[in-house]
């Protein structure tokens, strides 16, 4: 039986392909649950009709995509935290609040596209992605500073949180070094002792040899001595 399917089908096709299967794999499965329709001329022309205007509608959603990371290319976002006397934060900047600043720039998007994997806790520069098209990046410059702050200062804390970073990095790194360095001395001296103590094993064996050998000589009777 011919069908067209309306949705891509693991291991069929993909969605508007004009696809031969089993009769009764068509009537109990794909028709009922909606996943393809009868090859019919008019669902033919229907699936046609659909594809151009999915076009359309897909060029229209990159283009409102690209003016999306255009804007946002062009503006900067800036909020604030109320930092403690040990340099802790007090909340915290969520996705909702992302929202607002973008409405307040002049741009209207759900908080749902703003994917940020947990609220913002220090202070800094961020980038937070905006999903709105798979097609086209779009991200969201934000300077986060503490209460009073500003961009600089966002700049600051940014630079000195990444020192950090860095400098975390390199105490990891020497220390990963070092301990190679120790374990690679350990296996030396388990290697030395080893060896070590193959060699007395060896000088062991050989003297007990030499003992095992002057006795037996001992024992054998001289045949040259006077009876």
């Amino acid at each position: 039986m011919e069908v067209i399917l309306t949705t891509d089908v693991p291991k069929v096709g993909d969605r508007g392909e004009l696809v031969r299967v089993a009769a009764g794999y068509a009537r109990n499965f794909l028709l009922p649950r909606r996943l393809a329709v009868l090859a019919s001329d008019g669902n033919r022309r229907a699936m046609k009709e659909e594809e151009k205007l999915s076009g359309v509608r897909g060029k229209k959603l990159r283009q409102e995509a690209q003016k999306v990371a255009e804007f946002l290319a062009a503006h900067e976002l800036f909020a604030t935290l109320k930092i403690g006397r040990e340099g802790r934060a007090f909340g915290a900047v969520t996705a909702t609040e992302i929202g607002v600043l973008l409405r307040k720039a002049g741009l209207e998007v759900d908080r749902r596209k703003i994917q940020i994997d947990r609220p913002i806790k220090r202070l800094g520069v961020f980038q937070i992605p905006i999903s709105v098209h798979a097609e086209v990046e779009t991200k969201a410059r934000l300077y986060v500073d503490r209460e009073g702050g500003s961009r600089d200062g966002a700049l600051a804390a940014q630079a000195v949180f990444d020192a950090e970073i860095l400098a975390g990095e390199e105490a990891a790194k020497t220390e990963a070094a070092a301990r190679a360095e120790r374990e690679r001395e350990a296996e030396e001296a388990v290697k030395v002792a080893l060896e070590k103590a193959a060699a007395r094993k060896a000088r062991e064996e050989v003297e007990s040899k030499a003992r095992a050998e002057k006795m037996a000589q001992k024992s054998v009777p001289d045949p040259d001595a006077e009876e």
